[in-house]
């Protein structure tokens, strides 16, 4: 049963890694593109907002999370341009977990503990996903009560989901006439 929509908001990326499960040929071919505006939000009771980066674009997110306002809502990213200004701006658009993957062990210490620091004062749940065979590098952290998740290398099959890219976001700009504060939240970087 599909429960779940992944909402690629673009393919950039700030990182490039070989294994990621958009760059490899048989899973990028199941991500559907479709305009912002052909998404039938409603549909979905877990919506994924994913990328690339999709910290990159942060005024899609927000979009994403106005057409999905009932929806149990998960960032993915992988967590270096979360910052606080970014966690504030993800409780405000109602985002209610963010899954940072972590991609080089050399900084899996230094990411975990910078973003473990931004989580204590939010209330959105934060989960660490790192490949199984760095699991013996989460075990300190788990007593601190990090949350991890472990993954094989292309092990990118959701039966749950359906996949798109958002690919035409002009349709789905809105007309601002909403405060100027709104208009800064809307600003990550």
């Amino acid at each position: 049963m599909i429960d779940t929509l992944r909402a690629l908001v673009d393919w950039k990326c700030n990182l490039s890694c070989s294994y990621c499960c958009n760059e490899i040929a048989r899973f990028r071919e199941q991500i559907k593109s479709v305009a912002f505006t052909d998404i039938d939000w409603q549909k979905y009771p877990t919506v994924c907002i994913s990328g690339g980066g999709p910290l990159l674009f942060p005024d899609r997110i927000a979009r994403v999370c106005r057409a999905a306002p009932n929806a149990f809502k998960i960032l993915y990213t992988n967590g270096i341009l979360l910052n606080q200004e970014a966690m504030q701006n993800l409780r405000f658009w109602q985002v209610n977990a963010i899954n940072v993957g972590l991609h080089e062990p050399k900084s899996f210490n230094i990411l975990i503990e910078r973003i473990r620091k931004l989580a204590i004062e939010s209330p959105i749940d934060v989960r660490f996903h790192m490949r199984d065979i760095y699991r013996p590098m989460a075990e300190k952290w788990i007593p601190l009560g990090v949350q991890f998740r472990y993954w094989k290398m292309n092990d990118c099959d959701r039966a749950n989901e359906d996949r798109v890219v958002i690919t035409d976001w002009n349709d789905s700009e809105e007309s601002c006439h909403q405060e100027s504060t709104t208009q800064s939240a809307l600003r990550i970087m």
